[in-house]
């Protein structure tokens, strides 16, 4: 313990001499500003996978219920047919026994009395069949006038989902066409989970360990202003990520370790991108860094710890009109 508390003294008298005091405050205010911004961002992150997985619910309970429906619609219209052919039969009988009473002699007291009084027992029970017919009939329709709305419902949920999935993909398509003169040279332009995923590598964008934006990488970001300025309905999440290797804190005293490089890096692409888009409006953007905690390789080898030296900007289209439903 007395070690870590000589090597603490140590570094904080050693960045107290390379910044003045004002700079270190300044330093510490913004990084507990990233901090408390990243907490957001894992929120709202979370809400929205959260909203995503209500709606494949919504869907799975729209599916389950028409498929209820569409049972319960076949097994009372089996009722019904049944119903009607058990009144049909019972008509029969008292047709036969109205016959037998009438042809009867009235020396038969005991029999024509016997008979009227099945005769009687079976228009008791055909008036209880023609009852819960008709029950069964205003169920019947009932569960059909539901049935309808379900599938309407269904139809339109379809609907918006597809216009989303299309919308998804022309926006990868005008991602693609706007930015086609630097894939291959560290970029890629991917769809997933019904987002757009722009993966930068860190030699288009960053100096290794440093947080400031090369000419070619400004040069891409200003083609996605354009295209985020001509579509005002996109929300834009920018994650920075970092190998696993420590960062050195010797090197810069604003930066200490991979958790303040990764959040930098993305505030400045964000501070770029309006800058490049002035009419962006910020609340659409929002600076995430995810350190080395979300590697897209895991091998420790160097080729692997190129790949996770990453910024991701993930577009987002609006999910308001797929909420809506659900109200």
């Amino acid at each position: 313990m007395k070690k870590i508390s000589f090597l603490l003294c140590g570094i904080i008298v050693l960045l107290s001499s390379c910044v003045t005091k004002q700079k270190y405050t300044e330093c510490e205010k913004d990084l507990i500003y990233c901090q408390t911004e990243k907490n957001r961002l894992n929120s709202q992150n979370l809400d929205l996978k959260n909203k995503i997985t209500e709606l494949e619910a919504a869907n799975a309970s729209l599916t389950e219920n028409i498929n209820r429906l569409q049972q319960d619609t076949a097994t009372l219209g089996k009722l019904n047919r049944e119903l009607n052919e058990n009144i049909l039969h019972l008509q029969n009988n008292y047709q036969d026994l109205e016959k037998t009473y009438k042809s009867m002699s009235s020396g038969k007291k005991k029999e024509v009395e016997s008979m009227l009084k099945k005769l009687q027992e079976t228009q008791s029970q055909l008036d209880e069949k023609e009852k819960e017919l008709t029950v069964l009939a205003k169920d019947l329709e009932q569960k059909t006038q539901d049935l309808a709305k379900q599938q309407a419902k269904l139809a339109e949920l379809q609907t918006i989902l597809d216009k989303k999935d299309a919308d998804v993909l022309a926006l990868k398509n005008k991602i693609k066409q706007a930015l086609q003169g630097f894939e291959g040279s560290g970029l890629a332009v991917n769809e997933k989970n019904g987002k757009v995923y722009v993966s930068m590598d860190e030699k288009l964008l960053f100096a290794s360990g440093k947080f400031n934006i090369d000419t070619r990488g400004e040069q891409a970001l200003q083609e996605l202003a354009k295209v985020l300025s001509a579509d005002t309905t996109i929300n834009v999440m920018v994650e920075g990520h970092t190998d696993n290797v420590p960062f050195s804190a010797a090197s810069s005293a604003q930066i200490r370790d991979n958790w303040d490089l990764s959040v930098m890096r993305a505030t400045t692409i964000v501070k770029t991108i309006l800058k490049f888009g002035p009419d962006i409006n910020p609340q659409r953007l929002t600076a995430s860094g995810r350190g080395e905690f979300v590697p897209v390789d895991t091998d420790n080898t160097k080729e692997a710890r190129a790949k996770n030296r990453r910024t991701e900007i993930i577009l987002t289209p609006n999910l308001d009109a797929l909420f809506d439903i659900l109200k």
